[in-house]
């Protein structure tokens, strides 16, 4: 046998001794991995290891990895003085046991068992719990039962080792506290395991390329050194079942948990009831939210839920005991009814916590989303509020919400989502309050995260802007991190203090979510544009100012001429400005124009439900910016991109890389000529959307994508 003493570059787990066996020079891969994770049992896991070491299926077909839970009463160096004894170097390499011990100092079943998976080198992980032991045919009818069935996870039967006489209260309904587990009673059938029903903690096992797909073993809802909750198997079942994972019961593959005489108490029994009915709570919280029992998030749910079990405690105490002592039940009943008040007491309690505090042990952060004053929420929710602990707001910050989600142990588990703050219309008393808000997040190490989309303001001189823009600015230099839709992030802002915590992400597309198209023909016969051999131009009027509108005239009128002195039989080029201009003197300007120019279509009218109109019978979208790097609106530029039309856009961050590879035609703001040029090169390209981009400009497909990098993001913000 080889020892090895090294750190892993995975985990933090430090291999203290390892046992393996090589084949012409490389180590044979075994089938089956068994981790067996240990807290300060040293004769009890001791006993566990002997039992996989009298296995039936031959060595090396399997390994056993021991990990050490910072156990302090010599587990690790027990277990390594037994696999030493165990070594003889004349045995073949073929039938030499492998067996190894790693170590996780961080408390807890879960970050055991994810060590354990770290380290595996078989592609089935069977977990038995450290006070087990195992029948002799386990592993050879678990490897049997896979190879028969196909499946992807497989728990055996758990039968109980007594060491003390059956209290007589103890019936059969209440064995599966200590670790009983034969869910077809005394049918010793391969079956597949019903909805609804998860496996024994005591001994299942799963294929580790599963087990990865559906995520690994949540530290939040396991067994803990003061917190002895368990409920990680159920909700791994749980998450198995949704991606389409077959769950099989193999009751040939069999072991029996210990049952000592310190429990078979009644306190016992109530104990694991009450930190059952606490670990149903904190199950709401998990990685995975539960869609048919959310997360109680505001003080109003929490509030509620608690008097509702309030109601139910009450109901129990005063109403179903008196039943039960009047009925004469036997005494396994009242001990059923005990355990029931028990479990109920235990969810009150962690729902008061939850009041005071919220969960700090979690994989996913709580998010507070905060959006400006628009009825419509953005689109990006929906898909949130599926996967994280949501709450939305209009404008404001709860200072209850910062309270419960305030830093736990300097580590931060809120975050607190401002979007598109330079669309907040704020009085002057609710942006004191605002602001106030954010200082007392900062203080409570709530993280801050502020979506920067861009907006109208950017682009227009007025008071009404500038108000918009200060606004901008204090919340954004009061966040920890900006969200930015650009690829540009170190060229978006002046300011090095912004520039460093921007993030940016691609925007989302809308194809799919628009409103239907009008038919070409169709649109330009409604807009009077029925002459052949026509190419239309469209540009969002009330998106530009008044000199950036000229300057798209002006080389849209150079473009013309050039067409006309150079081809034959030139295009018939149609520029229309649809929507409300900023002031009413740009209004009649246009109109003057358009009455000059035939080319020129003004609709100062136009509406958003006019836009399958005007997309319908344009060939090209622009964006005339001047170069101002904070301009533009991404927003419109995707929804015309999403109606596979082409857009023409200045190389300013928020355009720059972020449309289509076909679709866009990039041109340079200083450089009239510039966009002359675009605009030229427009008639010359055919668009035709590829897969790739039909699926980055889908709607569902792309606002789910957002939806998890920023989900991504606030992870990299809260847990590095």
């Amino acid at each position: 046998m080889t020892l090895h003493q090294y750190h892993s570059p995975n985990t933090d787990a430090h291999i203290q001794s390892i046992a393996v066996y090589h084949s012409q020079g490389r180590p044979q891969l075994p089938r089956l991995s068994i981790i067996l994770c240990t807290y300060n049992r040293r004769n009890l896991v001791l006993s566990a290891l002997s039992s996989l070491h009298r296995q039936t299926l031959p060595p090396h077909l399997y390994e056993v990895i021991v990990v050490d839970n910072g156990s302090n009463d010599g587990t690790a160096e027990a277990i390594q003085n037994y696999l030493q004894s165990l070594y003889d170097k004349r045995t073949p390499s073929e039938k030499r046991w492998q067996a190894r011990c790693i170590s996780e100092p961080q408390n807890g079943l879960a970050y055991a068992r994810n060590t354990g998976l770290a380290h595996a080198r078989g592609e089935i992980a069977v977990f038995m719990d450290d006070d087990s032991i195992a029948d002799a045919n386990l592993l050879e009818a678990l490897l049997l039962a896979y190879h028969e069935t196909n499946a992807d996870a497989i728990g055996g039967r758990v039968d109980i080792r007594w060491e003390g006489d059956r209290p007589y209260w103890l019936s059969d309904e209440l064995l599966d506290v200590l670790g009983y587990f034969s869910p077809f009673g005394f049918e010793q059938k391969r079956l597949p395991m019903p909805p609804g029903l998860a496996f024994s903690n005591c001994c299942f096992s799963v294929k580790i390329k599963s087990l990865r797909k559906v995520g690994l073993f949540s530290p939040y809802i396991s067994k803990r050194l003061h917190s002895p909750t368990n409920l990680d198997v159920e909700e791994l079942c749980q998450r198995l079942r949704q991606h389409d994972c077959q769950l099989w019961y193999e009751p040939q593959a069999l072991v029996f948990h210990r049952a000592p005489i310190v429990r078979l108490q009644k306190a016992f029994f109530l104990g694991r009831a009450y930190w059952q009915g606490r670990a149903e709570i904190l199950a709401r919280y998990a990685c995975q939210p539960r869609a048919d029992a959310p997360a109680p998030s505001t003080t109003r749910q929490i509030l509620l839920a608690a008097f509702m079990e309030c109601l139910n405690i009450l109901n129990m105490a005063c109403i179903q005991r008196p039943l039960i002592v009047l009925a004469h039940k036997p005494t396994s009943e009242y001990m059923m009814a005990a355990m029931e008040r028990a479990r109920a007491a235990g969810r009150l309690r962690q729902l008061i916590q939850a009041l005071y505090h919220a969960p700090a042990e979690i994989t996913l952060p709580s998010v507070l989303f905060v959006r400006p004053n628009k009825e419509e929420q953005p689109r990006v929710l929906d898909y949130l509020k599926d996967e994280i602990p949501l709450v939305t707001k209009k404008r404001v910050i709860p200072l209850n919400w910062l309270w419960r989600h305030r830093a736990y142990q300097q580590r931060s588990i809120g975050v607190v989502h401002i979007y598109q703050p330079g669309a907040f219309k704020l009085s002057w008393l609710a942006r004191r309050r605002l602001l106030f808000s954010l200082w007392v997040a900062r203080l409570l190490g709530v993280t801050i995260v502020a979506t920067d989309a861009g907006g109208w303001w950017h682009n227009f001189p007025s008071r009404r802007a500038r108000k918009c823009l200060e606004i901008e600015y204090t919340l954004l230099s009061r966040s920890n991190a900006i969200q930015a839709f650009t690829r540009q992030p170190q060229d978006l802002y002046a300011e090095k203090g912004l520039r460093q915590r921007t993030y940016g992400l691609s925007y989302p597309g809308s194809r799919g979510a628009n409103p239907p198209l009008i038919l070409r023909e169709q649109a330009r016969k409604q807009l009077g544009l029925t002459e052949p051999n026509t190419f239309i131009y469209l540009c969002h009027t009330h998106l530009h100012t008044e000199s950036e509108v000229l300057q798209l005239i002006q080389g849209f009128q150079e473009v013309q001429q050039e067409m006309a002195n150079r081809e034959p039989e030139p295009l018939q080029l149609h520029l229309l400005l649809a929507g409300p201009p900023a002031t009413k003197r740009f209004t009649r300007k246009l109109k003057r124009i358009a009455y000059v120019d035939e080319h020129v279509h003004v609709y100062p009218q136009a509406r958003e439900a006019d836009l399958p109109l005007y997309m319908g019978a344009c060939d090209v979208v622009i964006f005339p910016h001047r170069a101002n790097i904070t301009v533009g609106n991404l927003q419109a530029a995707i929804q015309a991109a999403s109606y596979d039309r082409l857009v023409i856009a200045p190389t300013l961050p928020r355009y720059q890389g972020m449309l289509p590879l076909h679709v866009g035609i990039y041109y340079q703001p200083e450089s009239p000529s510039s966009l002359s040029e675009a605009l030229q090169a427009a008639t010359r390209r055919h668009y035709h959307p590829t897969t790739d981009e039909l699926q980055s400009l889908d709607s569902v497909i792309s606002w789910r994508r957002y939806a998890q990098e920023l989900i991504d993001l606030y992870k990299k913000l809260i847990f590095h």
